[in-house]
């Protein structure tokens, strides 16, 4: 998630995990700093690697197996700075430390962009989809309680931060169900069987999800809306072909152009889109848009039809009437909702 969601996370966690004899400043920016630590990845890159980035992003620094590691550095250097006040030993302060990276990596897992926690076990990157990288309405309670528990020392104020997140992911988990459900149901009535079908939750709210699916060789994008109280609500959106490694668009086997694509793929787990534009091929990780009902990527590989090159392309742009678009969906005023059983 944000950067101030994991700040937030860590200072509770470091506040509620806090020694008696600890000073609560110390304990806390144990917590601040170790919740953060593990986005540090976000550094790492190569000038003649644009897919560095994705490669390594939540990578090795978000699994279990280096939690250790970075609750150790961040309580020594903790305890540096707090050398000269009793109880702010890195002992004291690992364990503080190792909870708030454990709000982390379990905060990144409940995104949709896939997290390797069991590295280097295995390279799968697990993703709950119950939370969107950005949501005030999860933030703010926690930013709030935990500006409170700093100030007066509340372990209590702490422990409450930490419960209203753990609550709100499992109202994410249980909107997520519904979504999916009720896209399913619906495809069903139409007879569409999807070869493959993956529901994301939308910026800052748990109200209107993304639903992507295949069929016949094309990507299917729809807007579901699950508000409580009444019947899930579907607004079928755009489209956009589906990729294949055999297909015309693909590049020449060898090239620079098939490698970096191959490499691409291993990050979307084979979730590629193809689209051909002014002389070049976009091949698009369909999972991700501006815009819930969108078939545009957010990001793509784009190369010429030889092969012979390859780089990111990154589309994050906002279009006129995108905001208005995407309030419509909110509220229900989307004339393309359709209302399911």
């Amino acid at each position: 998630m944000d950067p101030l969601t994991h700040a937030v996370l860590g200072i509770s966690a470091g506040l509620v995990l806090r020694p008696k004899e600890t000073p609560v400043a110390a304990a806390a920016t144990a917590g601040l700093l170790a919740g953060m630590a593990p986005d540090l990845d976000v550094f790492i890159r190569s000038p003649g690697d644009p897919l560095v980035s994705f490669r390594w992003h939540r990578h090795f620094t978000h699994s279990f197996a280096f939690m250790p590691v970075i609750a150790t550095a961040t309580a020594l250097f903790t305890a540096w700075c707090f050398r000269r006040r009793e109880g702010a030993g890195w002992k004291a302060l690992w364990l503080p430390a190792l909870g708030a990276v454990l709000t982390h990596l379990l905060c990144d897992a409940c995104t949709s962009y896939g997290t390797m926690l069991l590295w280097p076990f295995t390279p799968a990157r697990i993703a709950w989809d119950c939370l969107p990288i950005i949501d005030v309405t999860c933030t703010l309670p926690v930013l709030g309680l935990a500006a409170f528990a700093w100030r007066r020392g509340s372990r209590r104020a702490a422990a409450f931060g930490l419960a209203w997140f753990t609550a709100y992911a499992g109202l994410g988990v249980m909107q997520h169900a519904r979504a999916e459900t009720a896209v399913r149901g619906w495809l069903e009535s139409r007879g569409v069987r999807p070869e493959r079908l993956a529901v994301k939750p939308t910026f800052s709210n748990l109200l209107v999800w993304r639903a992507v699916w295949l069929h016949g060789g094309r990507w299917e994008a729809a807007g579901v809306r699950v508000a409580p109280w009444s019947a899930p609500e579907i607004a079928p959106g755009d489209s956009r072909r589906a990729y294949s490694p055999e297909g015309p668009d693909a590049p020449p086997a060898g090239s620079r152009g098939a490698k970096m694509v191959a490499e691409f793929s291993e990050f979307t787990g084979g979730w590629n889109s193809v689209d051909r534009r002014d002389g070049e091929v976009f091949v698009g990780d369909i999972r991700f848009a501006t815009l819930p009902t969108s078939a545009r990527p957010l990001w793509s590989v784009r190369l010429p039809p030889d092969g012979s090159t390859a780089d990111v392309f990154f589309d994050r742009r906002i279009e006129d009437g995108d905001w208005g678009r995407f309030g419509s969906l909110l509220t229900g005023s989307d004339p393309r909702y359709v209302r399911t059983r």
